[in-house]
């Protein structure tokens, strides 16, 4: 049975990437403030002694206008400051004073120039560039200057000896977006591991990350210990169906079975794919009464829909069960609906196994007459054993003789010719006896 291609059922990742969200500013600054464990977190006011206390007093009123959503008063606050003398220490709180205003605006563009220059300032400390260089890492993310954002955090990580699992994975998704998909990858492997190693979950975005590189990388052992992380922690039908496309891509088709069928038994099914893939699965590992009643739970939810499309593949199920009679009310359905001929010759096939072969003429006939078979001669040979099997020996044989014209019949359709004049000359002569 076809399965829908891995690409296919993986193609969620090109498009719809679950980017790590980007914190506001304060946030980043505390993330890099607990990544280096140093103080000075960001554009927080704290007196020191190279803080004058006039200029503490101003950045702090500036801080609490833009807290307010006062943003012109914030920024005339520091302009007022930038007409003082202040030494590199101030000048520094000043531009990164100037940078949290802009972000709580949300004016990254504005903001990214302020973080700039704390970073500039020779003599500011180092741990409130670390800071900023974390920060403005961040920010370049956010106006999709990525190769300038791994630069910064490049630069970051390696003035720093304690990076914690966010920073790697941060550093990851940025190498993502500029498709360096073996370094993300290295990144956030270690990421996870710091993060299991500590023994905490680990967050579901950064998962669905290492999903889309490993996908990129056509990784497919590495994508399906991934899925199989997703399916543990956050048992969702998208993971499980994903799940089970990478082991038939793999070859482990016991897996993708039990995988479906753990699935299915949650009741995490809710779209009509999942149904079919499920079914298709099961038909072909040769269980085709199970595929059979999944079918049918499907439509009995009106999530399958009862297409002649689905009909016939259920019909294939119940038929390949040697459920005929439940076999010839889906296939009539089907072939109802579709009018095609391959869904009359199933009903031959169907009636033929009975023995019924005044149907099963019925439906080969109608089968040929829709014109559309594949393989034509399929159907004469059931129209001609039909036939036989009514005593219509003289139009069995002219049906045998079409079949033959057919290369993968000839030789069979050639030996039912052959028993037919056979049994035609047996009768003659019995009745010449007479």
């Amino acid at each position: 049975m076809k399965k829908l291609p891995i690409a296919l059922v993986m193609s969620v990742l090109l498009g719809g990437v679950p980017l790590l969200a980007v914190q506001s500013v304060s946030a980043a600054e505390e993330s890099a403030e607990n990544s280096e464990e140093e103080a000075s977190a960001g554009p927080r006011v704290r007196r020191t002694m190279t803080l004058r206390e006039i200029v503490f007093e101003k950045l702090e009123e500036a801080q609490q206008a833009a807290d307010a959503g006062n943003f012109d008063e914030a920024l005339q606050t520091l302009e007022r400051l930038e007409k003082r003398k202040r030494n590199s220490y101030e000048r520094a709180m000043t531009h990164s004073m100037y940078a949290y205003v802009y972000s709580t605006q949300e004016n990254y563009a504005a903001a990214i120039p302020e973080y700039a220059k704390v970073i500039e300032i020779d003599n500011a400390p180092d741990s409130l560039k670390q800071t900023t260089r974390y920060t403005l890492a961040k920010l370049y993310m956010l106006q999709e200057r990525y190769a300038e954002s791994l630069a910064t955090i490049n630069e970051w990580m390696s003035q720093s000896d304690k990076i914690n699992a966010d920073a790697y994975m941060f550093r990851a998704q940025v190498q993502y977006q500029q498709e360096e998909y073996e370094l993300a990858g290295d990144d956030i492997a270690t990421a996870i591991s710091m993060r299991e190693e500590a023994g905490s979950r680990v967050t579901e975005s950064w998962l669905l990350l290492q999903r889309a590189v490993m996908f990129q990388l056509k990784d497919y052992d590495g994508l399906a210990e991934t899925l199989e992380k997703l399916v543990a922690t956050y048992s969702k039908s998208e993971y499980w169906m994903q799940l089970a496309a990478v082991y038939n891509e793999l070859g482990r088709e016991d897996e993708e079975l039990a995988t479906l069928e753990t699935a299915y038994d949650q009741s995490l099914f809710s779209k009509e794919p999942e149904y079919l893939n499920f079914a298709q699965a099961l038909l072909s590992r040769e269980i085709p009464y199970k595929a059979a009643h999944v079918l049918e739970a499907g439509m009995d939810a009106d999530i399958v829909e009862k297409s002649a499309r689905n009909l016939s593949l259920l019909g294939d199920a119940w038929m390949l069960a040697k459920e005929y009679d439940n076999a010839i009310v889906v296939m009539t359905q089907a072939a109802d609906a579709s009018g095609e001929g391959r869904d009359y010759f199933k009903l031959a096939q169907i009636y033929t196994e009975r023995q019924e072969w005044s149907k099963s003429l019925e439906f080969s006939n109608k089968a040929l007459n829709a014109g559309d078979l594949k393989a034509p001669y399929q159907a004469l040979i059931i129209k001609g054993l039909a036939q036989y099997n009514l005593d219509q020996l003289e139009a069995a044989s002219v049906t045998f003789f079409k079949a033959a014209s057919y290369p993968a019949a000839e030789k069979v359709a050639h030996q039912w010719q052959d028993y037919i004049e056979s049994e035609q000359q047996r009768r003659e002569y019995i009745a010449n006896a007479g």
